[in-house]
């Protein structure tokens, strides 16, 4: 298996290309072989073993400057395969001397190898302890309503009573969209999302899309838009999809929080709608 992957994986590779971003898209390109993996240390291993092809077709050397920090890749290997994460970190912590002797073996020196070991379990260790120690983290329930209350500060659905499913759920149907097709993560992916929530407003306004602006000024509108595409993006992908597109993406995903969502919508209405 992991033949065919490394084989897959250089196909991807480009001597013009030794970016991090350029390591991440060849991943992507891999990556539904990647999670294909039996196992969390099958996963492990594949994934660091082609960080170390990568590094050997392009010819960098260990004493040169890494082009892609250690952290970097570390958030890249744990955000991106959300199907193995948690076996990968319980793994991890099980085995680390045996995770030592394999990056040993994969051309690190003994020390290097430590290094890394550790650095990874303390990344680890230290973003689980933050996640839980977050007082006012929303438990999976009150996200769906979050996601309404958000959206609900600056839309409605053109018909007040029996509206359109998918005009009840614009916004988030927008953000999903968005997601779903850009390449693009953090920040970057957080633009483009409230580029298009933005603009969609604007069509709202000027009467060109179907659906009613609640509020007045519009700079206090982009204020709760900003609200609504930073939650969808860093709390909803980020933290509940690990950062994980295509889970997101899934019927399993954001498939079933839009259907959480559309009967808020409609509860909410009907309450708006009896004031």
């Amino acid at each position: 298996m992991y033949l065919k992957i490394k084989a897959e994986f250089l196909t991807h590779i480009d001597q013009e290309k030794r970016q991090a971003q350029d390591f991440e898209d060849a991943i992507q390109e891999i990556s539904e072989m990647l999670n294909q993996c039996g196992d969390a240390v099958n996963f492990q291993y594949a994934f660091d073993a082609l960080y170390f092809a990568w590094e050997c077709q392009l010819n960098i050397q260990h004493h040169e400057a890494i082009p892609i920090t250690e952290l970097d890749r570390i958030a890249l290997k744990y955000s991106q395969f959300g199907e193995h994460q948690e076996a990968v970190i319980q793994n991890l912590l099980e085995s680390a001397d045996e995770w030592h002797s394999e990056l040993t073996a994969d051309g690190l020196n003994s020390t290097d190898a430590l290094a890394l070991s550790m650095l990874e379990a303390r990344f680890i260790v230290e973003a689980e302890q933050r996640k839980t120690a977050t007082i006012d983290h929303p438990s999976p329930i009150a996200v769906p309503q979050k996601i309404v209350q958000l959206y609900r500060n600056f839309y409605r659905a053109e018909k007040r009573y029996n509206p359109e499913t998918t005009n009840a759920l614009k916004p988030l149907l927008l953000v999903k969209d968005v997601i779903s097709r850009s390449r693009s993560v953090g920040e970057d992916l957080h633009q483009e999302v409230l580029g298009r929530v933005c603009a969609f407003m604007r069509q709202v306004r000027r009467g060109t899309a179907k659906g009613r602006w609640v509020i007045k000024d519009s700079e206090i509108e982009r204020e709760e838009i900003v609200e609504f595409t930073e939650f969808m993006v860093y709390h909803v992908l980020g933290q509940r999809f690990n950062g994980d597109k295509s889970q997101f993406s899934g019927r399993n995903g954001i498939g079933l929080i839009e259907d959480a969502c559309s009967a808020i919508y409609l509860l909410e209405q009907d309450k708006e709608n009896r004031a």
